[in-house]
């Protein structure tokens, strides 16, 4: 793979993007600002989140017709949501365009974007990647759930419209009344009652020349042979409007390599800050516009050489010699309760954040503090905290626990199945109101990063279960100053 880039880079020189020539400039010389400017244009648009002061910002300078956009922030500062408004601007100005990210659970938030967007895969080409996701989402189960516009939702009418549903149900209420479809549906829906079965009945009798015409389309996109499925793929992938959601490692893929001759409009990329320079330099050769979105890491930047640059990675280096007119620092949060965000950022940042949060909060009886250690000894089993659990809201969306290996995340979904569970890498784009961070194994583990990730999920309560006299002195925990309060359950507060 790295063969392959370093042939394609070699190929770079001989017509310099505007991207590529700045991040030359910049190297070479420093701090310098370029007359040409890239055609990427934008009218005023109506972001799809909204927007703090800050981001807004931000997202002008994504919009703007510079040739780079770098935009810095600590996690939970809004980068996603700037990032993905950006994108839906591109998409609706039918423009071709790259969103990349160095963990897979950060492009969840870019699949609703509109139109078509697309994921990368590693086990095959770009082409493959389409045909495989047109067989798996749209054409083996195609979404048939639309109704006229002067028809109201219904959630018991929605049962009966899956494809098996109807091969059964549309030959039996062929021909009959709505009182003799009403009659058939009682063993189907016995939880209904009379009334409510005809009206199911009468709309069923209406819909059924469309439920028909949907079951039709939708046997014919089960059975499409794979050479149409193949010109479908073709097709997409020549469409400029399609965007390319990808992992770093996905698009890097030699199996890839076709894209890396594509020239794209608009490239975005986050968490910049793992890129190496033969990537960077590869991205910016393929695009009018790179926008950088990540966190600088703390490193020293001395004078520009050679030995610089093998020891800083290159969203760092950027951000400190490229000319404000390229690169923005957010500086306010809008995720974390300020009981939470207050000691957090005075630990993860260097930078003072403001806080910018909607005062729409949980109130937990149970605890009177939002950032907690609930205190578990070592040689207490760490999934032994149904105790606390049960004092938890019912609303299950809301709750989720951070696990810090694969074998822990899977006793954890065993013993809690009803909340999301995962990893500490793989809760990178996700947030929860409440939070339970299970602070199991070798503390001496916990990276820096991922610290920071695990202190900035939870919008309302963050609660750390384990042995805080093991954990706290052995990783990078220790440097939040807290108060141990002399009680049965052992609480430390963090707040």
């Amino acid at each position: 793979m790295i063969q392959a880039i370093q042939q394609r880079l070699s190929l770079l020189h001989q017509q310099l993007t505007l991207p590529l020539k700045l991040i030359v400039e910049t190297v070479c010389g420093g701090g310098v600002y370029l007359r040409p400017e890239s055609g990427l244009n934008f009218p005023s648009i109506t972001p799809v989140y909204s927007l703090s002061g800050h981001q807004e910002i931000a997202l002008e300078m994504g919009l703007s017709n510079s040739a780079i956009a770098l935009i810095s922030g600590s996690p939970a500062t809004g980068k996603t949501r700037i990032a993905a408004s950006l994108a839906a601007a591109a998409i609706n100005h039918e423009k071709r365009i790259l969103i990349l990210s160095y963990y897979p659970t950060v492009l969840d938030g870019y699949e609703q974007l509109p139109g078509y967007p697309l994921r990368l895969n590693q086990s095959g080409s770009h082409q493959n990647s389409i045909a495989e996701q047109l067989r798996n989402h749209h054409l083996y189960q195609p979404k048939m759930d639309y109704l006229p516009a002067y028809y109201l939702p219904d959630v018991e009418l929605a049962k009966l419209r899956t494809p098996a549903k109807l091969e059964t149900w549309l030959p039996r209420i062929e021909n009959k009344s709505h009182a003799e479809i009403s009659q058939l549906l009682q063993g189907e829906f016995p939880h209904l009652t009379p009334a409510r079965r005809d009206i199911l009945a009468i709309q069923l009798q209406r819909l059924t020349p469309l439920l028909k015409q949907q079951l039709s389309l939708s046997q014919l996109f089960g059975s499409l042979p794979e050479t149409e499925i193949g010109k479908l793929a073709q097709q997409l992938a020549n469409t400029p409007q399609i965007p390319i959601l990808a992992t770093a490692r996905e698009f890097f893929n030699v199996a890839n390599q076709s894209l890396w001759q594509t020239k794209f409009d608009l490239v975005i990329v986050e968490e910049s800050q793992y890129l190496s320079w033969d990537e960077l330099i590869l991205l910016a050769g393929l695009t009018q516009k790179l926008v950088l979105f990540g966190d600088v890491r703390d490193v020293y930047i001395g004078q520009r050489h050679a030995k610089t640059l093998t020891r800083v990675d290159g969203f760092s280096f950027l951000s400190h010699y490229l000319l404000p007119a390229y690169s923005y620092k957010l500086t306010q949060q809008f995720r974390l309760h300020p009981e939470i965000a207050v000691p957090v950022y005075s630990l993860i940042s260097k930078d003072w954040i403001q806080t910018h949060t909607e005062p729409i909060y949980y109130n937990l009886p149970s605890l009177n503090h939002r950032l907690v250690w609930q205190d578990v000894r070592q040689t207490t089993e760490i999934h032994n905290i149904s105790n606390w659990l049960k004092n938890l809201p019912k609303n299950r969306e809301d709750i989720g626990i951070i696990a810090t290996s694969e074998r822990e995340r899977e006793g954890l979904m065993q013993e809690y199945p009803q909340y999301f569970i995962d990893t500490i890498d793989n809760w990178r784009g996700k947030e929860k109101k409440i939070v339970v961070f299970c602070c199991s194994g070798d503390p001496k583990n916990l990276t820096w990063e991922q610290t920071k990730i695990v202190l900035t999920r939870a919008k309302d309560y963050l609660i750390m279960v384990g042995d805080f006299d093991q954990w706290r002195p052995n990783s990078p925990l220790q440097k939040l100053e807290v108060a141990r309060l002399e009680s049965t359950e052992r609480t430390v507060i963090l707040s």
